[in-house]
């Protein structure tokens, strides 16, 4: 006979939320994965920044770059191997800017689909941060 006792585990806040956006990319349908935990379980209608259309920035290094053009790049202190896609985010909620940076991702092609950050540029941008 098989022994049915619900067995409960501690969970912590991060594993919690990482289940939770794990649910919330599959209802978007998209590849790129939350990784801001700061938001816990808040939903996709939960407002990051005030209602506004922002500009999303993605900066990344170009795909045929060479090792001699990023070295150099380094030693110059030039961004000669970079590029940069955009998209909108047509407000603040977390949808719409999950949306705008599964976007930047997709354009640019790298391996890099988690969302760690957005950063507000000078002239009010958004620029997207990611990991592996």
């Amino acid at each position: 006979m098989l022994d049915q006792t619900v067995k409960f585990q501690d969970v912590d806040t991060d594993t919690l939320a990482c289940e939770h956006f794990a649910d919330l990319q599959e209802e978007l349908g998209v590849n790129s994965v939350w990784s801001m935990w700061d938001f816990g379980t808040k939903g996709l209608d939960f407002e990051v920044f005030v209602k506004k259309m922002r500009k999303v920035t993605y900066e990344f290094v170009r795909p045929d770059a060479t090792s001699e053009e990023l070295m150099a790049d380094m030693r110059d202190g030039t961004n000669n191997t970079m590029m940069q896609v955009s998209s909108w985010a047509i407000d603040g909620t977390i949808k719409s800017l999950w949306l705008a940076a599964d976007s930047c991702i997709k354009q640019s092609g790298t391996h890099h689909r988690y969302i760690e950050d957005f950063v507000f540029g000078e002239d009010g941008t958004l620029e997207l941060s990611t990991g592996s």
